[in-house]
């Protein structure tokens, strides 16, 4: 689990993503742009943020000309390659997710249920389907 990026975590992510990370004291930015779209995508990494009066951790934030998504108490991320990274944060029922791709891609899953990762995707409400699909893929980092 990470309570913190470490400078070697923010080179895995800068070469998928095809981006250089500027450093600041306790964070880095990461400023992605697709020439072929037109879009460009800002990822910020936050190193001990106060969450609350009695807990620090990581926050992700992506800013797009969609949007603006924030992961707050990242604990674990992955490299999906060939041009994705999944932040992640979970507890013992739900997981939530931040994914960004070298295209400026951003999607985000909130609040889903642990259960559904490892079902039978034939079972599941199509409406579901998605997230349990992309978090399937994070099963490993959520032992």
């Amino acid at each position: 689990m990470v309570n913190r990026f470490s400078g070697e975590d923010i080179n895995k992510i800068s070469n998928v993503l095809g981006a250089t990370a500027k450093g600041f004291e306790n964070s880095w930015t990461l400023r992605l742009t697709n020439e072929t779209s037109n879009q460009s995508l800002v990822l910020t990494i936050n190193n001990n943020v106060k969450l609350s009066n009695k807990k620090e951790g990581v926050l992700i934030s992506v800013q797009t000309h969609h949007g603006y998504f924030e992961l707050h108490d990242c604990l674990s991320f992955m490299v999906f390659e060939p041009d994705e990274v999944i932040f992640v944060f979970f507890n013992e029922t739900h997981v939530s997710s931040l994914v960004v791709g070298r295209q400026c891609t951003c999607s985000m899953f909130t609040n889903i249920s642990r259960e559904i990762l490892n079902a039978d995707f034939a079972t599941l409400n199509p409406a579901v389907l998605m997230a349990a699909m992309q978090l399937s893929l994070t099963e490993e980092i959520l032992e």
